[in-house]
């Protein structure tokens, strides 16, 4: 009876871990769907002239400064569309 005691309440207390674990995680990162998306028909990249970077595209949402690759689709800092 002692050995069923115990593995119910482990399987219990690794539940609650597990979901406490997940809720902590869950509540600092906005999902991408609270982000607020541009304006539609407004341009959303402004090529880079300042600072001596010649080559690159500046997030228009963020201002940070994404490499022009044609890989790279969003931005690096808020995750925003690039093209």
């Amino acid at each position: 009876m002692g050995v069923l005691v115990w593995l119910i309440a482990y399987v219990v207390g690794f539940g609650l871990l597990q979901l406490l674990l997940y809720r902590y995680f869950q509540g600092d990162d906005p999902s991408p769907d609270t982000t607020p998306s541009p304006v539609e028909g407004s341009a959303s990249v402004a090529v880079d002239t300042q600072h001596g970077e010649t080559t690159g595209i500046h997030c228009r949402e963020c201002g940070t400064h994404n490499d022009s690759d044609s890989m790279y689709v969003y931005c690096r800092e808020c995750a925003s569309r690039l093209r």
